[in-house]
């Protein structure tokens, strides 16, 4: 894994879980400081919840769902977050920050999803950790690399009673 990218610590996690997901970004933008971080969350993941982040306003970005469903007390889920933006804090560039929230993962094992993430930088220029791997090519092969998530076969129920 790069350190000059945003990335996940945890680069797998079992599919159908619900999980804390942690984006670091590990730098302000060069030589200025970072004041927006945008992420965004890839399809299927639902039940989207931030952590508070001291010092920075937190904003969830909704879309609709394809497939609505039934949630907890059979409430009918019909969103799910698209976007967290995190806004007012100030990343200095030699200063890693950690981004996390909860989610509820695709039941996919095997699946790779990523989490594409843009930094705004004091002058309004931007670092875009975006590009997702096609054909052969790995994620690491890529200048701009958007952090990646395995999901991987699960060895039982995440809540076994």
């Amino acid at each position: 894994m790069a350190e000059a990218h945003a990335y996940l610590p945890n680069a797998s996690a079992p599919a159908g879980y619900r999980e804390d997901i942690e984006v670091r970004v590990p730098h302000g933008c060069n030589g200025l400081p970072t004041v927006e971080v945008r992420i965004q969350i890839p399809d299927g993941v639902t039940r989207v919840v931030p952590e508070i982040k001291p010092g920075w306003g937190i904003d969830m970005v909704m879309r609709p769902l394809d497939e609505p469903f039934k949630g907890e007390g059979g409430v009918m889920i019909t969103e799910t977050v698209d976007q967290l933006v995190y806004t007012g804090g100030n990343l200095p560039d030699r200063l890693f920050e950690r981004f996390t929230f909860r989610v509820a993962l695709p039941d996919t094992p095997g699946q790779m999803i990523f989490f594409k993430t843009v930094q705004k930088c004091t002058d309004g220029s931007e670092l875009r950790w975006i590009e997702v791997p096609e054909g052969d090519k790995k994620w690491f092969e890529y200048e701009w690399p958007a952090p990646p998530l395995m999901l991987t076969e699960p060895e039982g129920p995440q809540y076994p009673f």
